[in-house]
Formats: C-alpha cells, structure tokens, sequence
C-alpha cells in the first residue's frame, strides 16, 4: 500500500507543478491579445457597428469559453477550519475601504489636470460627462471589494493566487491616474489600461474557478475599463501621446 500512497503523491505534486503558472501565462497572453485587437478596430473607422458591439462583448465572455473549452472543474479543495464571523465581515470591509480610498486618493492627485489639462483635448463623442465618472467607480469600487470578500471567505487553497491578481490590478488601476493625468500622458496611460484590461480578465477566469459570482461582479467594471480603453485610445489619436 504505502508504494501505491508514495507514487500517487508525486503524481498530484506533478501535476501541480507548472501548470497553474502556464495557465496564468496563457490567459494574460489571451487578455493582452485580445486587448490590443479590440483597441484597433474600435480604432479603425470602417469598422461597422455590428462588429464593434461583437468586439466589446467577446472579451467579458472569454474567460468563461475557455473554461469551458478545456472542460475544467472547480479547484479542488483541502479541509480548512471556517474562518470566524469577524474575519467574515472584514474580510468584504477592507477590500472595499482600500478600493475606495484609493480611488479618493487618485481623484485628488489628478484634480489639478481635470481642471487645467483634461478640459483642452479633443476626444470620442462617445464621451460621458464628468459627473459621471466618480458615480460609475464608487459602485465599482463597492462591487470590486465584495468579490474580493467572496474569494478571502471562501474554502479554497487557490485564494492567494487570485488575491494576488486582484491586488496587482487593483495597483494597475491607480497607475492609471498617474500616468494618464499626473503625468498628463495618452501614451503611458494606454499602455497601463492595456494590461489592466489583461488583469482583470485573468482575475475573472481565476476567480469563477472559486465562486462564480466573485467573477461575475468584475463583469462591469471589465465593459468599463474596456470602454475607457477605447476613450484613452482616441484621445491618444486625436492629441498625440503626451510625452
């Protein structure tokens, strides 16, 4: 028996080898992928409307096609002790404490530019008016930390991995601000939504392997950041790259 126990270890260490880092790699190169294609022919004007709605909507839905196409089943778990009622309740609080807080911050670093600079270039006619933008990132900000509780509160011995894709693009996303209105730079900015997107696409495919509904709450904030990828990409073309 012991024979039979040592060979069925080294088969599961083995197959918890580099796969779940190959995994990784391939859906970050799939998310950049797809990124850069949607950022070109929503570019390109001949584009017709049909294919423009089909080249929004492919890349929330991608994450879940390939979870289906190589017939995945949930992550198999280990026993663990059930986390207490107040690791419960903060584990939903402080993720969305820090969301909003550090979206605060980035607000008051880029005030300045949305006043002197963000107001003299030309952009999509497609844009929103300002009001409108700290309303959308307070609700996502909300719907971004309570996914973030449904994965920390959740049995799963996979929670670091996609806590971790959570917090970098959590940090990607406040770059943002930096880059684009601190720094005043199209460029820099359309570089860092560009692997925003990529990240939070990684983190949906991650995270619907735990819970589903952690994933489906990043589906808004992912048509979102996919929209103002489109209104970074036309300010970048209509004013040049900022540096």
């Amino acid at each position: 028996m012991k024979p039979e126990k040592e060979r069925t270890a080294v088969e599961a260490s083995t197959a918890n080898g580099p796969q779940p880092l190959l995994r990784s790699a391939f859906y970050l190169l799939a998310g950049i992928g797809a990124a850069t294609a949607t950022l070109c022919l929503l570019g390109y004007k001949h584009t017709n409307r049909a294919l423009r709605t089909g080249i929004k909507t492919l890349p929330v839905l991608l994450p879940v096609l390939l979870e289906y196409r190589h017939g995945r089943k949930p992550a198999t778990t280990t026993p663990q002790p059930q986390p207490s009622t107040a690791y419960r309740i903060w584990a939903y609080i402080l993720p969305t404490l820090l969301c909003l807080a550090l979206g605060a911050f980035a607000g008051w670093l880029q005030h300045g530019s949305m006043i002197e600079w963000y107001p003299t270039l030309q952009k999509s006619t497609a844009t929103p008016p300002n009001l409108l933008f700290p309303i959308a990132w307070g609700i996502l900000y909300v719907l971004m930390g309570v996914s973030a509780g449904r994965i920390l509160t959740a049995p799963s011995d996979h929670r670091g991995e996609v806590m971790t894709i959570w917090g970098f693009q959590l940090g990607f996303n406040f770059l943002w601000s930096i880059l684009f209105f601190v720094a005043r730079s199209p460029l820099l900015g359309m570089i860092d939504i560009v692997a925003l997107d990529a990240l939070v696409m990684l983190y949906i495919a991650h995270s619907y392997r735990i819970r589903r509904d952690a994933a489906w709450l990043f589906v808004p904030y992912l048509a979102w950041i996919l929209y103002a990828t489109y209104l970074n990409a036309r300010i970048l073309a209509l004013n040049g790259p900022g540096i």
